[in-house]
């Protein structure tokens, strides 16, 4: 996880950004479990904004749920 900058946490879940690589990890707190996501460019950097202005929104949940269907979906996940 050296590559990663942390940026946020949501709910139960850290997320933490490789830029260069355009790419997302996504660590669940309570079970330790992670995910990692590449995005287009423009995806990116549109998930950036967003995390940037809506991330104190009253419903953290509706946010979560609008982020993981938008961008952290199985289409752009990293398979290993």
């Amino acid at each position: 996880m050296g590559k990663y900058e942390f940026i946020i946490n949501l709910i139960d879940y850290d997320l933490f950004t490789d830029s260069n690589q355009r790419q997302v990890l996504k660590k669940n707190r309570l079970t330790q479990q992670q995910t990692e996501y590449r995005l287009p460019t423009k995806d990116f950097i549109e998930l950036l904004d967003e995390l940037n202005r809506y991330h104190r929104s009253r419903n953290q949940q509706t946010f979560w749920k609008m982020i993981e269907k938008k961008y952290l979906n199985l289409g752009n996940q990293i398979i290993r």
